[in-house]
C-alpha cells in the first residue's frame, strides 16, 4: 500500500502487480480531460509538455486514450527548455491549435505564460486545460524579472485558464468509514498533532490518503476471508500463493467512503473523482466534478458562463482564403508616378526629334539621346508590369513576369547609361590628353559599342533564364481576426530561385562596372569645355544619385519582408520611376536650355600648343607634308566666334586659302571630312555643318 507513490514506473504491472495507492497520480485526470473535450464536443486538441517522466508518461497514456475515441491530436509540443518555449508555441500556434491540454509545473509556468502572452495565445480563442500542479496562488508567489514579461502581462495570459485535480480531503458532509465526516477528521488530527513539537513534527496535507490506505488494507483483508477459510490468514506466510491472491483479489473489491473521498482501485491505481477548476488571478474555483465511476461531469455552475463573452470556443480556425488586400492608395500613387515620368520621357524625346537640326542639340548627337530616353521608358515598363503584376492583371503573364522585369530592367539600364557612356567615350577620344586626335568617330561606332554592352547583357540573361530562372511561388500571411473563430489566409507570389542571390551579386557587379567605367571617362573629360557636347558633369551628377539610391535602397528591398508585398511594390516602385526621372532631368533640362543659345565654342584653355599636321597641294602631282601650330589657324578661331558659327563666313574663310584643311567633326549626321580638299567653289557646294571644327 502507498500512499505517495507517483514515479510513472509504478504503473507497470508486470514490476508492480501487487502495488495498490490510494494518492492519485497525474496520468488519473486523463479520463477526466476526455470527458471534458467529449462534453463540449471538441474534436481537435494539442498538447504541451515539460520533458519529464512524471509528464511524459500521463501524455503518452493521454494520447492513446486520444486516438482510441478518435480525437484528432493536432500536434504536440515537448518543452525541454524554457528559454526555447517561444519556438513549441509557434508550432502550436501555426497548426491552428486552440484546445490546448498542458502539463508542467509551477516553476516553469512565468516563462511559458510569458511567451503565451507574447504569441497572443489567450482569450476567448483558446482554452487552457492544466493540472493542479500549478499550485494555487502561483502567480502572487512571482517576483519581478523572474520572466522576460511584467507579473501583470502573466497574470493576464493565464486569466480564465482550467486546471484538473483531485482532494486531499473531501469537502462535503458524508460520513465516512470510520463514523466521521471529513472536517471531524481534520479536527481530531490536529489535536494529536499539537501534542507534538511543531518544530520537528508537522501534519502532512497528505493524511488523509494515509489514513484512507489504512482503511482500504483493512476492508480487503476483510474480504479476502471471503475465499479463504475463517482462520486462514492467521497463518499468513509469503510462501502460499493462495492468500496472496485472495487479498489481492480482495483489494480489487474494496469501495468505501474515506475522508479523502471515495475509494476504489482499478489496476492498483485508485478510482476517485476528478475536479474541474477556473483560475481567474490568484482565486482557484471548483465549478464541476468529474466522477469517473459513472463517466460524467456535474457542473455547479453554467459551463457557458465559464469562457469569456459566455461562448464555448471551437476546436479550431475557419480559414477564409484569399489574395491580399492590395492598396488602392499605393497603386494609384505608383500609377501617378509612371505616368509623370512617361510624360517627361516622350517630352525629352520629342524634344529631340524637333530641334534635332539646332547646332546645340545635333552636337550634343540626338539619336543617342533618343537611345538614352528609351532605355529609361524600358524602365518604366518593366514598372507598370510591377504594378500590373501587384493588381492581379493579366494573370498569365504571372509565370513570365519574374524573369521578364529582370530582362526589361537590365536592358533598360544598359541601354540608358550604355549611350550616356558612349558619348563621353567618344569625347574622351577626340580630346585624350588634352590634344585634338585626327581620328572621327560616327554614331554608327558608338550604336556599335552599345550593341556590344547589350549583347554581353542578352548572354548573361540567357544563361540565367535556361539554368536557374526566377520563379513566382505562393506564400500566404495568416491574419487572426478580433473575437473571431475565422483566420484570414492572405496569399501573394514571390520570385525566387535557391541560386539568385549568385545571379544577382554578378548583375550588381557588372552594372557597377559600367557605372565606375562611366565615372571615369567623366572624370577624364571634365575640362571639356563644351556644353552642348561634355556631359561629364551631369553623367557626376547621375551616378552620384544612381550609387546613393542604391546604397539605401537594395538592401531595404532585401530587409523588407515578403510578408508585406505593398511595401515591397511601392518602395521598389517609388525607387526605379525616380531615380529614372531625375537622371533623364539631370541630362536633359541642361539641353533644353541650351536650344537658344549663340554663344561660340569655348575652346579648353588648358589644350597646349601642339601641333597638327595638314598638307600643302602646290599644284604638282606629288604632296608634300607641313607641320604647324594650332595658333596659326587663330585667325580662323576668331573669325568663327565672331560670326556665331555662319557657315557662309566660315566657309568663306576656308575658300581664301589654298589650304587642305583636315576636319574633325562630332556631328552626328553628317560625314567626316578627312584629307578632302575644299577649295571656295566645292565649299559653297558642301553643307559643311558649322558644329565642325
Amino acid at each position: 500500500m502507498s500512499f505517495l507513490a507517483k514515479t510513472s514506473n509504478i504503473m507497470d504491472r508486470d514490476l508492480y502487480s501487487s502495488t495498490f495507492m490510494t494518492n492519485y497520480i497525474e496520468d488519473d485526470l486523463n479520463p477526466a480531460r476526455l470527458a471534458m473535450i467529449n462534453y463540449f464536443k471538441w474534436e481537435k486538441v494539442a498538447t504541451l509538455f515539460y520533458n519529464e517522466d512524471i509528464f511524459v508518461s500521463q501524455m503518452n497514456e493521454f494520447h492513446k486514450l486520444l486516438d482510441d475515441n478518435n480525437i484528432t491530436l493536432v500536434t504536440s509540443g515537448v518543452i525541454t527548455d524554457v528559454q526555447e518555449v517561444d519556438v513549441v508555441l509557434k508550432r502550436l500556434k501555426q497548426y491552428g491549435a486552440r484546445i490546448i491540454i498542458g502539463a508542467f509545473r509551477s516553476t516553469k509556468a512565468p516563462n511559458i505564460f510569458c511567451e503565451i502572452y507574447k504569441q497572443r495565445m489567450f482569450g476567448n480563442k483558446y482554452v487552457w486545460i492544466l493540472t493542479d500542479s500549478l499550485y494555487e496562488g502561483w502567480i502572487g508567489r512571482l517576483d519581478e524579472g523572474d520572466a522576460t514579461c511584467s507579473i501583470e502581462n502573466i497574470r493576464t495570459a493565464a486569466d480564465g485558464h482550467f486546471t484538473l485535480g483531485q482532494k486531499q480531503l473531501r469537502t462535503d458532509e458524508v460520513v465516512t468509514i470510520s463514523g466521521r465526516t471529513a472536517q471531524e477528521y481534520n479536527t481530531w488530527m490536529k489535536n494529536i498533532s499539537s501534542q507534538y513539537d511543531s518544530s520537528t513534527m508537522l501534519l502532512s496535507k497528505y493524511s488523509p490518503w494515509a489514513y484512507d490506505a489504512a482503511w482500504a488494507l483493512a476492508v480487503a483483508l476483510n474480504k479476502s476471508m471471503l475465499y479463504l477459510g475463517s482462520n486462514e490468514l492467521e497463518n499468513f506466510s509469503y510462501n502460499r500463493s493462495d492468500i496472496y491472491d485472495a487479498i489481492k483479489r480482495g483489494m480489487g473489491e474494496v469501495f468505501f467512503q474515506g475522508v479523502s473521498g471515495p475509494v476504489s482501485f482499478r489496476n492498483g491505481r485508485r478510482v476517485g473523482p476528478a475536479f474541474i477548476q477556473i483560475n481567474n488571478g490568484d482565486n482557484r474555483v471548483d465549478v464541476a466534478m468529474y466522477e469517473p465511476l459513472n463517466d460524467t461531469i456535474g457542473w455547479w455552475r453554467s459551463p457557458s458562463s465559464l469562457f469569456k463573452g459566455g461562448v464555448v470556443p471551437r476546436d479550431s480556425f475557419h480559414y477564409i482564403t484569399r489574395r491580399f488586400k492590395q492598396s488602392f492608395a499605393g497603386i494609384s500613387m505608383v500609377a501617378l508616378l509612371i505616368t509623370t515620368g512617361v510624360v517627361v520621357a516622350l517630352g525629352f524625346l520629342w524634344f529631340n526629334i524637333y530641334y534635332r537640326n539646332n547646332r546645340n542639340i545635333k552636337m550634343s548627337s540626338p539619336r543617342i539621346n533618343n537611345t538614352i530616353i528609351f532605355g529609361g521608358l524600358l524602365i518604366y515598363l518593366a514598372v507598370i508590369f510591377m504594378s500590373m503584376d501587384y493588381a492581379g492583371i493579366l494573370s498569365e503573364l504571372n509565370r513570365h513576369i519574374c524573369m521578364l522585369n529582370v530582362w526589361i530592367i537590365s536592358v533598360g539600364f544598359t541601354l540608358g547609361f550604355g549611350a550616356l557612356f558612349s558619348k563621353t567615350f567618344r569625347v574622351h577620344v577626340l580630346f585624350i590628353q588634352g590634344t585634338v586626335r585626327k581620328q572621327a568617330i560616327s554614331d554608327a561606332h558608338l550604336f556599335g559599342l552599345l550593341g556590344g554592352l547589350v549583347l554581353l547583357d542578352i548572354l548573361f540573361l540567357a544563361f540565367w533564364t535556361f539554368f536557374h530562372p526566377l520563379r513566382l511561388i505562393q506564400k500566404n500571411v495568416t491574419i487572426e481576426l478580433d473575437n473571431s473563430d475565422e483566420i484570414l489566409v492572405e496569399t501573394f507570389h514571390v520570385c525566387y530561385n535557391e541560386y539568385q542571390t549568385y545571379w544577382l551579386a554578378a548583375q550588381y557587379i557588372s552594372k557597377g562596372a559600367l557605372l565606375a567605367l562611366g565615372t571615369f571617362l567623366a572624370w577624364e573629360t571634365r575640362h571639356i569645355k563644351v556644353p552642348s557636347l561634355n556631359d561629364s558633369k551631369y553623367i557626376g551628377f547621375c551616378v552620384y544619385n544612381i550609387v546613393i539610391v542604391c546604397a539605401l535602397c537594395v538592401p531595404v528591398t532585401f530587409v523588407l519582408p515578403p510578408e508585406k508585398p505593398t511595401a515591397k511594390f511601392v518602395f521598389t516602385s517609388v525607387v526605379c520611376v525616380f531615380t529614372t526621372t531625375l537622371v533623364l532631368c539631370i541630362l536633359f533640362i541642361p539641353k533644353v536650355k541650351l536650344r537658344k543659345s549663340t554663344d561660340a565654342i569655348r575652346f579648353n584653355p588648358n589644350l597646349t600648343k601642339s601641333t597638327n599636321s595638314y598638307t600643302i597641294k602646290n599644284g604638282h602631282s606629288n604632296e608634300h607634308t607641313k607641320t604647324t601650330n594650332i595658333s596659326t589657324v587663330e585667325e580662323f578661331k576668331s573669325d568663327f566666334q565672331e560670326k556665331c558659327y555662319e557657315k557662309s563666313s566660315f566657309t568663306d574663310q576656308i575658300s581664301n586659302t589654298s589650304s587642305k584643311v583636315k576636319l574633325i567633326t562630332v556631328d552626328s549626321e553628317r560625314s567626316v571630312l578627312n584629307d578632302g580638299e575644299l577649295n571656295g567653289e566645292e565649299s559653297l557646294q558642301k553643307d559643311v555643318n558649322c558644329t565642325s571644327i
